[in-house]
């Protein structure tokens, strides 16, 4: 479902999109990610880290590949100019993923500029929509290593 809505998220306004990523949230929380990978097609993961601003506990569902211990996530946000505010979260606190029904506590570490290819193709070997992604969009898409700490 969601490789079909995928394609289409950057022209969605900015509250449909957070609808959207919120009640895919509640669905992952509800169902400890077996009906959230159902809807996305791919395995996904919940990532929770801390508001900059508002210092709330912000939740996250994404597209993840497990590669070497690490889960390996794009801050793509759908192929919008803008990076998602929870890339810039990343370090304002203890960072947590849920990964099926499991609940970790991990290190963020941004990917190098060198490393970056061998890391999208992991991705967009599970997520092809994610070459998508970077074709419509101008900026260098962060990829983040997720390490249980």
């Amino acid at each position: 479902m969601w490789r079909i809505l995928g394609r289409t998220a950057h022209l969605w306004s900015f509250w449909f999109y957070k609808l959207v990523s919120n009640a895919h949230t509640k669905i992952i929380k509800f169902n400890h990610t077996r009906i959230g990978e159902w809807i996305l097609g791919d395995k996904i993961l919940l990532l929770e880290t801390i508001g900059n601003k508002s210092k709330k506990v912000r939740k996250t569902p994404l597209t993840y590949v497990f590669y070497n211990g690490a889960y390996v996530v794009a801050a793509s946000y759908s192929g919008n100019e803008k990076t998602p505010d929870w890339f810039y979260n990343l370090n304002s606190g203890d960072v947590f993923i849920t990964v099926d029904s499991v609940r970790l506590k991990v290190n963020p570490e941004l990917i190098s500029h060198d490393q970056k290819p061998f890391y999208w193709n992991l991705l967009d070997e599970h997520y092809p929509t994610f070459k998508q992604y970077r074709d419509r969009s101008n900026r260098d898409i962060p990829l983040i290593k997720l390490t249980k700490v």
